[in-house]
């Protein structure tokens, strides 16, 4: 009885951020950490109230776009510097990786993309700009007689985020740099590094009628969604199927992310290139490596690629070494189940195990899975799982149809013609060569400038 109301008492109770501040709800979420025991209670805001919320949202000016720049770039100082709920960022990105599973080490390189982010959080929008256009912002006295402003859409801009890595938070601090009214439905996941981040925002000098949190069961997020004027939603195939023919929902669904290595390439080479990329954020992220198409003798390369992860031990979140994730064992128990189930008449050359953690609850790791298909027409090619699973197909060099439908396509090749005709296809983001299919660099877009999404043209002629 005693370590119950400990525990209970050590328990987080989440708050919304609406225009006036916190508001606490009757009707929580109780959300259980990577072992399955309840960790964080999160209040649940109502359809009625996150609807009025968007309308004070509407009503309300933006920061002009060169203070609000400055109010980011603070925003960044206050984030890693401030203590949210009782924490510094050394015990919140711990607090993460205990609720989420995620190693630790993955939870600092995302909290640091969010602070690079908010200190150069000019970069995007200025990438994205077209260059006939004035910066955004520019006032019309001061633009060329003729030529075009670069302007919002709309106003109010919501985000459905995703669990699966911190980083995405990263994603929607443009919107607020480009002059919208943002509402942030965050994951239940994952509520933590939304709330430190809209905290610290609000405390740098983002005005609360500017930015909401708004935690909320799936009807309620729907409801978000319709009242908005933009939507920045991710979730799986079931997500893209209901918004797919939606203009105003960019979506953010499995990445189906691929690597494909020619026989002219370095075999060790693209077999570390291969491993790093199904390990990247322990394999939970939509640029780490699915699929993997080889010119010769795939057979072979899934073994060596098999040899090579088999090495990636299990470890609790908190370990400085960890590189796989951590849930319920029930949940990692289908996950690797699922896995097998498909892979059954196909050549598993390393199978996903389950790996039980020590500690309270029932913690458990899913080790690696490398599985050798017999055609890179098989579906199974973008069949994605929240751990470190990769599919390997044989790849034909004049028919690249196969690789269509990717977030990140990588060419571990020499062959700069493949590269062009790469990246022609219609349904790939990003193309690279000779590098996994998870690097990241601040003037490559991850899926596209969400400013392209945001913003327009608009066409200007005035008296100089």
């Amino acid at each position: 009885m005693t370590r119950r109301k400990n525990q209970e008492a050590s328990m987080l109770d989440i708050p919304a951020l609406g225009p006036a501040g916190p508001y606490r709800t009757k009707k929580r979420t109780a959300v259980a950490d990577a072992s399955g025991i309840t960790a964080v209670y999160l209040s649940a805001v109502p359809g009625l109230v996150v609807s009025h919320w968007i309308d004070q949202l509407r009503a309300h000016a933006p920061l002009p776009v060169g203070e609000m720049a400055a109010v980011l770039e603070k925003a960044a100082d206050v984030f890693e510097t401030e203590e949210v709920l009782g924490d510094g960022l050394v015990a919140h990105e711990r607090r993460v990786a205990a609720l989420t599973g995620t190693p630790l080490a993955v939870v600092r390189e995302c909290d640091a993309l969010i602070t690079r982010t908010l200190r150069d959080v000019r970069r995007a929008p200025s990438a994205a700009r077209p260059a006939g256009c004035s910066p955004v912002g520019t006032d019309v006295s001061a633009a060329p007689a003729a030529g075009a402003l670069w302007c919002r859409t709309a106003d109010v801009f919501a985000v459905q985020a995703a669990g699966n890595s911190p980083g995405v938070h990263a994603m929607w601090l443009e919107a607020l740099a480009l002059g919208y009214r943002v509402v942030v439905r965050p994951s239940h996941r994952d509520p933590l590094t939304p709330y430190r981040l809209v905290s610290a925002l609000r405390q740098a000098g983002v005005p609360a009628a500017q930015l909401v949190l708004a935690p909320c069961d799936h009807a309620t997020a729907d409801l978000i969604v319709e009242r908005s004027d933009r939507a920045l939603v991710y979730g799986g195939q079931d997500v893209v199927d209901k918004y797919r023919n939606r203009g105003d929902v960019l979506l953010q669904g499995p990445g189906r992310s691929k690597l494909v290595v020619t026989a002219d390439a370095d075999r060790a080479a693209g077999v570390g290139i291969a491993r790093t990329g199904a390990l990247h954020h322990a394999g939970t992220a939509c640029t780490a490596t699915t699929g993997v198409l080889v010119e010769r003798d795939p057979a072979g390369f899934a073994a060596e690629l098999a040899a090579s992860l088999a090495k990636a031990a299990p470890a609790h979140p908190l370990d400085d070494t960890a590189v796989l994730p951590c849930m319920p064992q029930a949940d990692a128990e289908r996950l690797a189940a699922a896995v097998l189930d498909r892979a059954k008449d196909a050549v598993v050359h390393l199978a996903p195990r389950v790996e039980r953690l020590a500690g309270e609850g029932s913690s458990a790791a899913v080790t690696p899975s490398v599985v050798e298909l017999a055609s890179a027409k098989d579906a199974l090619l973008g069949y994605e799982v929240p751990f470190p699973c990769v599919w390997v197909a044989p790849f034909e060099r004049g028919d690249v149809s196969a690789l269509d439908g990717s977030l990140v396509l990588s060419l571990h090749t020499a062959d700069r013609a493949l590269v062009a005709e790469a990246a022609q296809l219609a349904a790939v983001s990003n193309v690279y060569q000779g590098r996994p299919t998870s690097w990241l660099h601040p003037d490559v877009p991850h899926d596209g400038f969400l400013g392209a999404f945001l913003m327009r043209a608009k066409g200007l002629a005035h008296d100089a």
